[in-house]
């Protein structure tokens, strides 16, 4: 594949090369189709918009806050921002209006991006100029076909950078500074881990505020040449029927659809034009991998991925290649090692044996140097350690056993909440589970879990549990405590939030 430009990150294609290269060779091909309204944008039509777009914002660099549902418009506003030279400021369109003043007053937008004119005074930034989504999707469907014979897009004076912030589920969030050419690197890495064609069509029901749906869906596609199909949200009720219609090839989705998706039948149309679908931004239980391939007989391909590192780091190789349930796979474009956990400042950081425990430590071309404002002890020596606790096993696949500060320590003895999780998922009456330490005053923390059931739940629901764990595990891993819940908290990408536990456990004590 040869692109007239490179990303600074590596020897990938720069994001605007692709788009220029697609645009010329196969103007006609569709790039976006929105899932729901059938909206689509050919190549060409898009490049056309996306310097029509850039010409309306100005010289760079301005800021851009979007808060806009995954769709055209959302693409639209991400890919000129990152190959127009401006900064991008992802939003949840949802964010309550004390968020979004904050962000607005912090980052003083020159343009945002958002659904309706009446969103935009919760950014208290008036002086910032408004492009609702019908306005964005206009400069693609309206006037702009007649540019489709000049589908070049002019190189920018400097690559966009985007703004995200850690998810916070285990400590203070964090601000961090992505440049385009990082983005790139790591769309490329998810295009050759998967083996993306032009012929693929993927579709993506994540969100566009969040580092994984615009890399792995929107830019490995770009870089591809292929075509991606956006849903604004996820749909239990239309997902098979939009991979039907749409004849996707394979979908990006993440352990909580997984787990929704085997509440349904298998599709007569199965498998269809389905070659995989793709899993990350949090733990997939090996139950659940298992039984959706045994179930819908479309293989589950797991992968691993930072916000720190513009996505994804590891991924497991798609078939006929080895997938391992249980494991994220392969690094993919990174280093990677498994070091001694809480290694004290001013000490190297030293590997533990092969195959053991240890924190994962990455570095390469994608991953920051620093976070945005302050100093951080996860980088060190040129590593960034991610606070994941794993192991490799002789074949170099990583095994993922829980967060670092996430670890229970139970009278001296250390317990992963995943493990526990993992056992507590093979129960038939089990939906959802998360594991955590509770103080205790003997032995320092104890186990508990908080259990989303099936059907009811009583005392005998507990006990059953209990001497189902405690067949399984050892007995200082087994839960002393369940507590049932509706619904486990987890952010907007799908990961548990465990700090907000404790909460649904007093309800869920309360009503049981």
């Amino acid at each position: 594949m040869e692109y007239p430009d490179r990303s600074r990150a590596g020897d990938v294609p720069a994001l605007h090369a692709a788009l220029a290269r697609w645009a010329a060779e196969k103007p006609d091909a569709p790039f976006i189709v929105e899932a729901e309204s059938g909206r689509t944008a050919t190549y060409a039509e898009f490049a056309g918009a996306v310097r029509a777009l850039c010409r309306r914002w100005g010289a760079p660099p301005r800021t851009v806050v979007t808060s806009l549902p995954g769709g055209l418009s959302a693409a639209l506003v991400w890919i000129a921002a990152l190959t127009g030279g401006h900064r991008l400021v992802p939003c949840a369109p949802a964010a309550p209006a004390g968020e979004r003043e904050l962000l607005g007053r912090a980052q003083r937008p020159d343009v945002l991006a958002v659904g309706g004119h009446e969103d935009a005074p919760g950014f208290a930034t008036p002086a910032a100029r408004v492009w609702t989504g019908e306005e964005l999707a206009a400069l693609v469907t309206r006037g702009l076909r007649r540019e489709r014979t000049d589908a070049t897009v002019a190189r920018p004076p400097c690559d966009g950078t985007l703004r995200l912030t850690t998810s916070g589920t285990t400590g203070e969030p964090k601000g961090i500074v992505l440049t385009a050419g990082q983005i790139a690197y790591t769309a490329d890495q998810v295009r050759l881990a998967h083996g993306l064609t032009p012929e693929d069509r993927g579709l993506c029901v994540l969100p566009f505020f969040h580092i994984n749906a615009p890399v792995v869906s929107l830019c490995a596609t770009l870089l591809a040449g292929g075509t991606v199909v956006i849903a604004p949200r996820f749909s239990l009720r239309q997902f098979w029927g939009w991979v039907e219609r749409e004849r996707i090839t394979w979908a990006s989705i993440v352990p909580t659809i997984v787990a929704l998706l085997l509440s349904t039948e298998k599709p007569a149309f199965l498998p269809g034009a389905l070659r995989f679908v793709r899993t990350a931004s949090a733990p997939l239980p090996v139950a659940h991998h298992l039984a959706f391939e045994e179930r819908f007989g479309i293989p589950v391909v797991e992968t691993y991925g930072l916000s720190e590192a513009a996505s994804q780091v590891t991924a497991n190789p798609v078939p006929p290649r080895a997938r391992k349930p249980g494991s994220v796979g392969l690094p993919t474009g990174v280093e990677l090692r498994i070091c001694e956990p809480d290694s004290p400042d001013g000490v190297p950081l030293s590997d533990v044996a092969p195959g053991e425990t240890g924190e994962v430590c990455v570095r390469g071309p994608n991953v920051i140097a620093a976070y945005e404002h302050g100093a951080s002890d996860a980088f060190r020596d040129g590593w960034f350690r991610t606070g994941d606790l794993g192991y490799r096993d002789a074949d170099g696949y990583l095994f993922l056993t829980g967060r670092l500060r996430e670890v229970i320590i139970r009278g001296g003895e250390n317990v992963a909440p995943r493990e526990v999780e993992e056992i507590l998922l093979t129960h038939p009456a089990v939906r959802d589970a998360a594991v955590v330490g509770e103080p205790h005053p003997l032995y320092g923390q104890r186990v508990v879990a908080y259990v989303v059931p099936r059907d009811g739940w009583s005392a005998a629901s507990a006990a059953a549990l209990r001497a189902y764990c405690a067949a399984r595990l050892s007995a200082f891993k087994v839960p002393e405590a369940f507590y049932p819940a509706d619904a486990l908290p987890r952010n907007g990408n799908g990961k548990l939030a465990r700090r907000r536990l404790a909460g649904v456990g007093v309800l869920a004590a309360a009503g049981a």
